[in-house]
């Protein structure tokens, strides 16, 4: 023991000494590393446009984790720098580096655009589209010169030349002249582009249906001038009639004769039948099961039928349908058949419709329905009372939505018009006219404020009301009416207080959600309107909570609402499946 106290006595003030010294080493080596690697690289001198951009060119330098601020780095981001800012005509730039990597930058004058000729020769010349590009192009005198700008229009102009055939296209001549002594800049760019192509016979290679019905859904006659929109248009014609797996469509112009190029369009059949069955639930309706059956191509006609069959605690319904389309446009005949029973609140309704209808796609986006339709109603009461009526009702209906987003959009607007009547002079129990009408609009703001509002209005006169089934009268509550109450819940009563439908409806709905995450979404709402017999009536609101979850076959959305107006005002949970539009 004294001998390694001895030991100590003698070696311990150097012991001391070499661990002070490492530590000391140690320290000057983490700050030397810290001052090489933690440095934050940073650009002034210029706009703050321009900046960005050229501080872009040079940020891949520093993607790396071990960053080490040498002369090695510096060089190389110098060398990145300097066509960054001539790409800007910044051609007489200097900097120099201060405090190790902050790079300031003397610009020095810019380069402008003294002229410039930008033009098509050949047949482009007497082409609109053509010349549009021209008049919207970016690039004009008195600015300042941005390379950048030259390519696109350069790489603009080559697309649409092969887009709209000119297959023979080449550069006449482009470049950019530079007089760094004026600080000035010419640019010229003129495109020789040669004969516009023209497209031929269409040809259909292994197609089921025939060449007559095929020929309906081209959007362009033999000879028509190239235009590579017309053959995407041909591609999701075919394709939308859900006759194919698989559509082809080849125009090449090595092919061409005089200048005229074969369309070859090949067609992969699916299945022949389609086959769906889901299980779901919904709080206004319980658990429902559903089945249906689509054959979309029945005969070489082009003609189809479909089946829907579902059913739950309060709307169960068969539907049929078979279509005809109509030759040479994208319209087509329908013959509808359907079953439904509908129960509301005391009341069960069996509907049988059937009768024709005429579907147009018109190309500004609306889709209307003009039809003829027979209705049997069979309604019975719980206190044994029952109902029939016949009604034979011709109407129209046009419906347009646009959305943006797909399964989960973040904007869009939808809108439907529905006109409808009968007379007792033509097989109807009861003269009448139904109006309908609702508009929905979704819009998104910062990407996380999102904002719904719809509108739901209608009305219906009658000479004889008791002759007006429950599924034409109008009611309000439920999951896409008035939430916080039952489905269809609200409207006149009788005097035991149920519910009969009303002549007119009017429900509107304001709701904001926020989301927190790039699923969730909640949102709070409020909902008012009512179904109406008259403006003395009524009217029921209710507000409320819920949360929205972007799962992947759509939003599933879940509500607690209350009804303002309901004394006890009950918590009610709603839960529904679907887009908001």
């Amino acid at each position: 023991m004294f001998a390694d106290s001895g030991c100590f006595a003698k070696y311990g003030d150097k012991i001391v000494q070499l661990r002070l010294w490492w530590f000391y080493c140690l320290l000057v080596f983490s700050l030397s590393v810290r001052l090489t690697m933690a440095c934050d690289f940073s650009l002034s001198g210029l706009p703050e446009v321009d900046t960005s951009r050229v501080g872009a060119s040079v940020h891949y330098l520093l993607q790396s984790r071990q960053v080490v601020w040498d002369d090695a780095l510096r060089q190389r981001i110098e060398d990145s720098l300097k066509p960054a800012l001539q790409t800007l005509g910044y051609y007489h730039a200097h900097w120099h580096w201060r405090d190790g990597c902050l790079l300031e930058v003397q610009p020095g004058p810019q380069i402008m655009i003294h002229k410039i000729e930008v033009a098509w020769s050949g047949a482009a010349q007497q082409d609109p589209v053509m010349q549009q590009l021209l008049q919207d192009q970016a690039v004009h005198p008195g600015e300042p010169l941005d390379q950048s700008r030259y390519e696109d229009l350069k790489s603009a102009m080559e697309h649409l030349a092969k887009t709209r055939g000119y297959f023979e296209g080449h550069w006449q001549e482009h470049q950019i002249l530079l007089d760094q002594n004026a600080n000035a800049a010419d640019v010229v760019l003129v495109y020789a582009s040669g004969p516009r192509y023209r497209l031929g016979r269409v040809d259909f290679v292994h197609s089921p249906v025939s060449l007559k019905v095929l020929g309906r859904y081209v959007p362009f006659a033999p000879g028509t001038p190239y235009d590579a929109s017309l053959l995407m248009q041909l591609n999701k014609n075919l394709l939308d009639t859900q006759y194919f797996a698989h559509v082809d469509v080849q125009a090449s112009p090595e092919k061409a004769v005089d200048h005229v190029i074969p369309v070859a369009v090949t067609l992969l059949t699916g299945q022949r039948n389609s086959l769906a069955a889901g299980v779901g639930f919904a709080t206004d309706i319980g658990p429902r099961v559903s089945f249906s059956w689509n054959r979309p191509l029945l005969a070489r006609s082009g003609s189809s039928v479909s089946v829907q069959v579902q059913y739950s605690r309060i709307q169960s319904m068969v539907q049929a349908s078979y279509n005809i389309p109509q030759m040479g446009t994208p319209n087509s005949w329908q013959i509808q058949y359907g079953f439904q029973r509908y129960v509301i609140e005391n009341t069960v309704t069996d509907s049988t419709l059937f009768g024709p209808q005429y579907v147009r796609m018109l190309p500004s986006g609306w889709r209307d329905i003009t039809y003829v339709h027979w209705e049997r109603n069979f309604y019975s009461r719980t206190d044994g009372s029952t109902e029939t009526s016949n009604l034979l009702l011709p109407g129209i209906s046009w419906t347009r939505s646009h959305s943006i987003g797909g399964i989960d959009p973040s904007s869009g607007f939808s809108q439907t018009y529905q006109l409808e009547g009968g007379s007792t002079s033509m097989l109807a129990d009861a003269n009448l006219v139904d109006i309908h009408a609702s508009w929905h609009w979704l819009t998104t703001l910062a990407d996380r404020h999102q904002f719904l509002t719809r509108l739901d209005s209608g009305g219906i006169w009658a000479n004889h009301w008791d002759k007006i089934p429950p599924t034409l009268r109008f009611f309000a509550g439920g999951d896409q009416s008035i939430r916080g109450y039952g489905f269809n819940a609200l409207g006149p009563t009788d005097t035991s207080g149920n519910v009969l439908g009303g002549h007119y409806l009017l429900v509107g709905s304001v709701q904001y959600g926020y989301q927190i995450r790039p699923k969730w979404r909640p949102h709070i709402f409020y909902d008012a309107g009512n179904a109406y017999d008259s403006i003395h009536d009524p009217s029921r609101s209710s507000t409320g909570f819920g949360v929205s979850w972007r799962s992947p076959v759509g939003p599933i959305t879940v509500d607690v609402g209350w009804g303002l107006h309901d004394p006890s005002r009950p918590l009610r949970l709603h839960f529904y499946m679907g887009p908001p539009l």
